[in-house]
């Protein structure tokens, strides 16, 4: 592990390319045969394929014979076997650790599993810059998700002192930010760029008032422009950009010099075409799909991430990291938006509407027109309802289910084009 050095994992890290394979594939390997022998799902599913991991001799294996994973397959097993469904590759009782994610899925980690979990958090911010001696604001969410409680567990591991200043109370986070001088911020990338207006409108000069030097941003679509202006308020700042899931950690981080974010070289990691399943040329757009190689608990294999890539940097970095560096995310495959950083999974949404016989067909809808992504849920009625008190009362529920605010518009029923998608995009980037 780095201290003030350049790398967590000096020797990993800049392994050759065939090294650094054959590295991933120890890993993965391992953990495709814990998963077959522990879990009931993998067991099963592989199973009736004729699938045994065991016998694997290297990648090619895995590609052609295991099955792709999706966030949908995670539901239907939690909701067909609750709490935890045949995932689960250890007794419940060894549990330390649970989150609930909008699905709902529950998440659990062992003692071990968390601890490496977290390690693979700590090393993405490393890359991206934090130290020990760095004051670190975490601004994603501690309740129910994991975000942040594992930046937190990230930057502490690092030696950071952290701030668990949570999410929104944007004008609170300046003053913290101000009065105990705050060198790196940790947030989605429309907070930063709130938090910039915040700065402004408050007239702080950043280089006499504030200590910060770092923001490091993901879980959002965004533009090179974007993220180019980030750090204008802030007097400048550095701005590094991570890829990460709930499911698998962080992915890819950005280093000093830029030009994509740094896979973690721990996990191999496929770029697909989203309607083939097959591999895109070397460096092409495409979904990204991987799997993790430390938990204990839930392993997660073959995992389709849903995230389209602009494709991945294969040129050597002069930081001496040897992985390729992930390009910008485009946006998602399926009907499951990523909206300030959590997924809104039209499902869940089906299951508040249909405790009102009253209401019918749905539409998502997702904006930019300013700095933050805003979400409308365009919901058609068949019956007389009473739009001025429906209203409210479903965007709460709503908000308790999928743990973003939406505005809510009722209409008509036949309002919402019968040739109009589930889901509605507008976001520009």
């Amino acid at each position: 592990m780095g201290a003030e050095g350049r790398y967590w994992n000096a020797r990993t890290e800049t392994m050759s390319r065939s090294e650094q394979e054959a590295h991933q594939w120890r890993l993965l390997h391992a953990q495709l045969c814990y998963a077959y022998t522990h879990s009931p799902f993998y067991r099963e599913r592989w199973q009736a394929r004729g699938v045994d991991p065991r016998a694997f001799q290297g990648p090619e294996d895995y590609f052609t014979q295991i099955p792709f994973l999706s966030k949908t397959d995670l539901i239907a097993d939690q909701q067909d076997h609750p709490p935890f469904g045949t995932l689960l590759a250890v007794d419940p009782k060894a549990l330390v650790r649970l989150y609930i994610s909008p699905g709902p899925l529950t998440w659990g980690f062992t003692a071990t599993g968390y601890r490496k979990f977290a390690e693979v958090w700590a090393k993405g911010a490393y890359v991206c810059g934090v130290r020990a001696g760095d004051i670190v604001d975490v601004t994603a969410a501690y309740g129910w998700v994991p975000a942040g409680s594992l930046f937190d567990e990230a930057y502490r591991l690092i030696g950071a002192a952290v701030i668990p200043g949570n999410v929104g109370m944007s004008d609170f986070h300046v003053e913290v930010m101000k009065r105990v001088k705050v060198t790196v911020v940790q947030a989605f990338t429309t907070f930063l760029a709130t938090l910039g207006e915040v700065v402004k409108q408050k007239g702080i000069d950043p280089r006499r008032d504030l200590a910060l030097r770092l923001g490091i941003i993901g879980g959002e679509i965004r533009s090179e422009a974007q993220k180019a202006s980030l750090g204008d308020p802030f007097g400048g700042i550095a701005i590094r950009e991570q890829y990460g899931t709930a499911e698998i950690g962080i992915i890819a981080s950005e280093c000093e010099e830029g030009g994509g974010m740094h896979l973690n070289e721990d996990f191999l990691v496929e770029i697909i075409d989203p309607e083939t399943g097959e591999h895109v040329p070397p460096g092409a757009s495409g979904e990204i799909v991987t799997s993790d190689v430390v938990r204990e608990a839930m392993p997660i294999i073959r995992y389709r991430t849903g995230d389209l890539t602009a494709g991945l940097n294969l040129e050597p970095c002069p930081c001496g990291r040897t992985t390729p560096r992930l390009q910008r995310i485009l946006g998602r495959s399926s009907d499951i938006p990523r909206i300030k950083g959590m997924f809104i999974i039209p499902r869940t949404i089906q299951t508040v509407l249909a405790r009102y016989p009253e209401l019918g067909r749905f539409q998502i809808v997702v904006d930019r027109p300013r700095h933050q992504d805003e979400l409308t849920i365009r919901i058609e009625y068949t019956a007389p309802v009473d739009v001025a008190n429906l209203t409210p009362k479903l965007v709460e529920e709503l908000r308790n289910a999928i743990r973003v605010t939406p505005q809510v518009e009722l209409l008509p029923a036949g309002t919402i084009p019968a040739e109009a998608g589930l889901v509605d995009d507008r976001r520009k980037v």
